[in-house]
């Protein structure tokens, strides 16, 4: 049998498949159940097992074979059979696997050996399967030491070296890694491992090497070092665990480590605070904080942050970066040589446009973050002597000039070469060519730093034709020749006499249209090559091209000057054969320039977008000689610019596309095409000499500005004579373009190098610590301490005193966490998980006295108010909320603890008759809480004015404080938190408010307080007779005294403003105080009416609601209350005016005119009470004949003829016309008015026998019968 299923085996393994191998693992784990036991072991301890096993768990690239692999062999371990352990022999299997899995670096290894690393995850998740929680005769049984395989692999991962040179070995490494993290996590599972021992060690390890390096590296103290290489030191150390599976695997390693392990937990939580989490003054007031965390792009190349319209600067930044012989000489200028022209140092360096220049080249090189943000650039750079707006659109072209001007002056004047001149600057030749006679010739140089091509033709070359083509000046434009002393028929032309290494060409796609005022692009089609050979349009091509002319002309005996037409009249183009330009024969030379870069706009004249196309010609990110790449600011890109992508990306013109759901084609504008061009000579060897002076021509300088849309031209000043030193230049060129000296890394000024290494340790410490992962991390440490389920909390080993116990330490990094990382992220990064933090406080607060503690001095140990930072300061409302919350558990904590207290030291101090109050126990905590209240109060002062719009949850903190017992209120009391609520409420000026309708909006929450307070005063016992009998007279201002007046308005305009539901508390103290008070009674009704009267008739529902409290207070006084708002008085208190007091009778008289809604508003609530209280419905009856007017008022608008429509979303009381609005409830409330008046009216009837009365009621009657009829029509509000 074994001999059968070794031969099936060896014909399998070649050929496996992932469905076969799924069910023949399946059929041998099925096969070794049915087998006898002897016959069992016989199987699995045959070699051929051994191999197969090995074959499909690691050795199969599929992961699908794999994973099946591991599922069926985990299954077969499961099998019990009394002749052998099946798991054990597994074990031995793994364990004598002669597998490439410990070597020391993954580059060290060959190409089959990194197969295997690659494909280990699922052998080391099986040895994790096979190793869980192992106990003692567990690891006997199966020949297994788990201490001495931590030690091993602790020393593998100590000496084992990441590859920092391929992203594939990179990846290969963490692969490796996150095996073999899981495997010591489960190691740590077993039994007889010392956690304490293996803890310093492991934690160090893995925070220092694998997650956190650059954060270490930022907590060392820097010590100042003379050494020139370790200034220049660029290295940033990376984390060796670069994925997120090898970085969750090592927080899997470092959460096992801390469980049950309080030395371990100490170290940990110690480290991430201090290397995290720590305090820092600077981002006190930064919020929403959202790091760069993305890297560099895969391109290996740094894009620049566009800061609204800075596209214009970031595409020709980007061309001069990848111009080596530019950066490169920028960067090769060193501090020690930035003077200003007095040649004094520059102690403002950092402010010179030169330096801001190097610290963008330099991150471009250096950074490894996606895209640098040159902002201090933007602020020291100055267009025609402007500072420029980072929102305004500027021709990219106009910023190539300025910056090239600006930079060459600097270095100028820091006596350094003027590179941008070396490279871009160019000579032009203007020539006055003599033709019939004299032959004199008169030569004229300027300079130019780009070349500037009109598009109206279709391709480069022909535009270029124009600036070689010559004009005939004769007749009356004739040139007067100094040396003939007479006028001569003259060619004027313009041609290239010296030839830069890079040649700039600007296309002149923008023009004005002057009669009807606005910018133009010019969308033209214009075609340019990749190769492009100058020789033809330069001095000497055009010299060498007119002596073939002349020899073809003389060889066909025709007189005449070559390029001159001797014709007389006007100005006439030169009739130069455009052949001898564009095909010239075999044996002309050639001056060829490469393109290397391409500045794109895309857009209209007045807004658009700019980008670049460049050329790696230094070969520094890819070994491919025509790499290009698209740099669309923060989006750098690899792209293959072929002949059709040149054409339909920078050529412009039009393109025909077809429509939809038809199969006919529309022309279309390409407005994205090429506006700048950057061409490389690659013959340097053949750039023309510089010709000796010329000496008509005048010395002048290089002008710093140029018109826009002509050629950039400096007049010419006597350049040196070549010499032998220009021979050596060509050959230092050459051996550039070749990198026979190629320098990887330039050397890079010190200050710009510190500056982005600095940058690179901020970049790699965020992008570890602002995610998902990290923050999930954070919260696993955090909740350990519940995980302690073998150490109850009372029976944990401290070795003294001063030493924090789990619960200590977690409530540390918890809060530490969350108030100087996680409340501090943007909302995409802390997403809905604000919650889950809030109850794991709760839960630390409430289990451990200490945590408590722990809070307070947090917030105590800022040098700003941290109550005032959270719940005032900060502009994001749901952070505030979150703190509020924070804090309310920690009060509710810390009473319950001081309650618990209590009644403990009750219990143990009954039998000596001891009283023990709450405020003579645990008084460290009692005495961080009334400190953290007194803080809290104080802020009423002056922060909360001036934060009044964030002081929402500060209210709502002091609103639930106040409801947790009477010793908080009593406490608040204490504070003068009453007096100082109506300060901050009301405000010193009596006579106008204090706040707006928008700002008080929040402000029911003050009242609630207020009246919270009140009513405790006087419902508490007296403790503090003369403190509590000063605070009474006090509040007796607030609501009978001079100040009652103002605060009752405030209330008014609070329910106004704020819902009813939200003013229980004030309602009820309102009706504690009105209760058989006649005086006060009297002022509230008054106020309330008033406020009625002015009101909004959209608030009047809520007034009308406040009214009804008041009058439905069953005492002797309501039917005086009744009366007073009913009918109205002639009494004035205070010598106010009577009108303002009137009764809601003559509101109602005079509202029909001019405010209906008003009127039928208050019908509606004299109605509405009447049917409520008896009292109320007395005195209506009682005064039918004040009322009756209004009755018929409403039964006369419901009545009208015009039609309505009972389905319109209609109301009298939210709407804002003030015209009355038929509605089903004003049809109800019609029929109430009517039933009512009705039993008046019988009543009446009864007593006096009128028969006129009897006659009206009739009438009643049958209105009533009609209305009845129509109400099925119509509903209510």
């Amino acid at each position: 049998m074994v001999s059968a299923s070794r031969k099936l085996f060896d014909s399998l393994l070649p050929t496996l498949t992932i469905s076969f191998v799924s069910g023949y693992c399946y059929q041998v784990s099925g096969y070794c159940y049915r087998l006898p036991l002897t016959s069992n072991t016989t199987f699995l301890v045959q070699p051929f097992f051994a191999d197969f096993l090995l074959e499909i768990l690691i050795s199969t690239s599929s992961r699908e074979v794999r994973q099946c692999a591991l599922r069926n062999i985990i299954r077969l371990c499961k099998i019990e059979t009394s002749a052998c352990d099946i798991r054990a022999v597994i074990h031995q299997i793994l364990l004598k696997a002669r597998l490439p899995l410990w070597s020391t670096s993954s580059a060290g290894t060959r190409g089959p050996n990194q197969k295997l690393l690659a494909q280990s995850i699922e052998y080391f998740d099986l040895r994790c399967q096979l190793t869980e929680n192992l106990t003692k005769e567990m690891q006997k049984m199966l020949h297994i030491d788990a201490q001495q395989i931590l030690t091993d692999e602790f020393n593998w991962l100590s000496t084992y070296t990441v590859s920092s040179t391929s992203n594939e070995l990179r990846a290969i490494d963490n692969i490796l890694f996150m095996g073999h993290l899981r495997f010591i996590r489960t190691l740590l599972t077993c039994e007889n491992i010392n956690k304490i021992e293996f803890g310093n060690d492991f934690i160090r390890l893995l925070i220092d090497q694998f997650l956190f390096p650059a954060s270490k590296s930022m907590s060392l103290t820097i010590t100042p070092t003379n050494n020139e290489n370790d200034l220049l030191d660029n290295s940033v150390p990376e984390p060796k665990c670069s994925t997120s599976e090898s970085r969750l695997a090592a927080y899997d390693v470092l959460v096992e480590l801390v469980r049950n392990c309080r030395p371990n937990l100490k170290i940990v939580v110690e480290d991430l605070i201090n290397l995290h989490h720590r305090p820092i003054l600077e981002k006190q007031t930064e919020w929403e904080f959202m790091p760069q965390v993305n890297p560099r792009a895969t391109c290996g190349l740094v894009g620049l942050y566009n800061g609204g319209a800075t596209c214009y600067m970031n595409s020709i930044l980007q061309q001069l970066y990848m111009l080596p012989q530019i950066s490169e000489h920028i960067l090769s200028v060193h501090d020690d040589l930035e003077n200003t022209t007095n040649g004094t140092t520059n102690k403002n360096g950092d402010s010179s446009l030169f330096y801001q220049l190097q610290q963008v080249f330099g991150h471009l090189m250096e950074s490894k973050m996606q895209y640098y943000s040159p902002e201090s650039l933007w602020k020291v750079f100055r267009l025609w002597g402007q500072e420029i707006n980072i929102r305004e659109q500027q021709d990219a072209f106009d910023f190539f000039t300025a910056m090239t001007d600006q930079i060459d002056e600097y270095l100028k004047s820091m006596k350094q070469e003027e590179i941008f001149r070396k490279q871009f600057e160019g000579i032009f030749c203007n020539q006055m060519i003599c033709t019939n006679g004299c032959r004199h010739r008169y030569e004229g140089e300027e300079r130019f730093m780009a070349l500037n091509v009109a598009v109206k033709v279709d391709s480069l070359n022909e535009s270029l034709n124009q600036f070689v083509k010559g004009e005939v000046l004769d007749g009356n434009n004739a040139y007067f020749c100094a040396k003939c002393q007479e006028k001569r028929t003259t060619i004027k032309r313009l041609c290239i006499k010296k030839l830069p290494p890079l040649l700039c060409i600007q296309m002149k796609r923008f023009g004005f249209d002057w009669e009807n005022n606005r910018a133009l692009k010019f969308d033209d089609y214009f075609k340019f090559p990749l190769v492009l050979n100058m020789e033809p349009y330069t001095l000497d091509g055009v010299n060498k091209r007119e002596s073939f002319v002349e020899h073809d002309d003389s060889t066909n005996n025709t007189h005449n000057d070559g390029l001159i037409n001797s014709s007389t009249g006007d100005n006439k183009s030169l009739p130069r054969s455009t052949s001898s330009l564009n095909n010239p024969s075999n044996n002309m030379p050639t001056i060829n320039y490469e393109l290397i870069g391409i500045v794109i706009h895309s857009g209209q004249a007045n807004a658009g977008h700019y980008y670049s196309f460049i050329k790696d010609i230094r070969r520094r990110h890819s070994n491919n000689t025509n790499q290009w790449y698209r740099f669309n600011d923060t989006s750098v890109e690899e792209i293959q610019l072929t002949e059709q992508m040149l054409e339909e990306e920078c050529f412009g013109g039009t393109f025909r596309v077809q429509k939809d759901n038809n199969n006919s084609t529309e022309e279309r504008t390409r407005f994205w095409n090429a506006y700048m061009l950057i061409y490389q000579c690659i013959e340097p060897s053949k750039l023309l000499p510089p010709p000796p002076p010329v000496p008509s021509s005048p010395n002048t300088i290089r002008s710093s500005r140029h018109i826009p849309g002509t050629a950039v031209r400096v007049q010419h000043r006597p350049p040196n004579q070549r010499d032998s030193l220009s021979q050596l230049a060509d050959l230092v060129v050459r051996s550039e373009n070749s990198d026979l000296f190629k320098i990887e890394k330039p050397l890079i000024p010190s200050r710009v190098l510190a500056c982005v290494k600095d940058e690179n340790l901020e970049f790699l410490k965020n992008r570890d610590t602002y995610c998902e992962d990290y923050f999930q991390f954070i919260y696993k440490l955090s909740n350990i301490c519940f995980d302690d389920i073998n150490i109850p909390f009372d029976m944990e080993f401290i070795e003294n005193d001063n030493d924090e116990t789990s619960y200590d330490l977690c409530t540390k990094l918890a809060l530490n966490f969350l108030f100087n990382t996680h409340l501090r992220t943007h909302r995409r990064l802390r997403k809905d998980c604000l919650q889950q933090w809030v109850q794991l406080l709760s839960r630390l607060f409430n289990k451990n006295l200490s945590s408590c503690e722990i809070f307070y001095n947090l917030l105590y140990e800022r040098k700003e108010n941290g109550l005032k930072l959270y719940l005032l300061d900060c502009p994001i409302e749901d952070i505030r909320f979150i703190f509020e919350q924070i804090c309310e558990q920690v009060l509710q904590a810390t009473y319950s603890h001081l309650i618990e207290k209590n009644h403990h030291i009750q219990e143990t101090n009954s039998n000596d008759n001891h009283e023990t109050l709450i405020i003579n126990i645990d008084n460290n905590l009692l005495t961080l809480m009334k400190q953290f209240i007194e803080q809290l109060i104080n802020l009423l002062d002056k922060s909360v004015v001036e934060q009044v719009k964030q002081s929402q949850a500060f209210f709502q903190l002091i609103y639930s404080y106040i409801k947790m017992n009477q010793n908080a209120i009593d406490y608040l009391l204490q504070l003068n938190t009453f007096t100082r609520l109506m300060n901050f409420l009301l405000g010193e000026n009596l006579d106008t408010r204090r706040w707006n309708s928008g700002q008080a909006k929040e402000f029911g929450i003050i009242h609630e307080i207020i009246a919270t307070l009140v009513l405790a005063c006087n419902s508490t016992t007296e403790i503090f007779d003369q403190q509590q009998l000063q605070l009474k007279t006090h509040m007796n201002l607030y609501f009978q005294g001079k100040l009652a007046n103002r605060y009752l308005k405030e209330i008014c305009y609070a329910f106004q403003e704020v819902s009813p539901s939200q003013l229980i508390r004030t309602i009820q103290l309102l009706e504690r105080i009105a209760y058989n008070n006649e005086t006060f009674s009297e002022q509230l009704i008054r106020i309330i009416l008033q406020s009625i009267v002015q009101a909004h008739t959209n608030d009047l529902k809520s007034l009308f609601k406040l009214l009804s409290h008041i009058l439905l207070i069953e005492d002797s006084l309501q039917t005086k209350r009744v009366q007073l708002a009913f009918a109205s008085t002639n009494e004035s208190s205070n010598g106010d005016n009577c009108q303002i007091f009137n009764g809601l009778y003559s509101l109602i008289q005079t509202s029909i005119e001019t405010e209906q809604r008003r009127a039928y508003q208050t019908v509606k609530f004299l109605i509405n009470l009447s049917n409520t209280s008896n009292a109320c419905k007395d005195y209506f009856s009682s005064t039918a004949n004040q009322w009756e007017f209004a009755i018929n008022w409403l039964k006369q608008q419901m009545q009208t003829s015009w039609q309505w429509s009972p389905a319109q979303n209609v109301s009298n009381e939210d709407t804002d016309t003030r015209s009355f609005q038929r509605t089903r409830s004003a049809q109800f409330t019609l029929e109430q008015a009517q039933s009512l008046l009705q039993q008046t009216t019988a009543t009446t009837t009864t007593t006096t026998n009128n028969d006129a009365s009897t006659s009206e009621l009739m009438e009643l009657n049958d209105t009533q019968s009609q209305s009845s009829s129509q109400s099925t029509l119509v509903g209510i509000d």
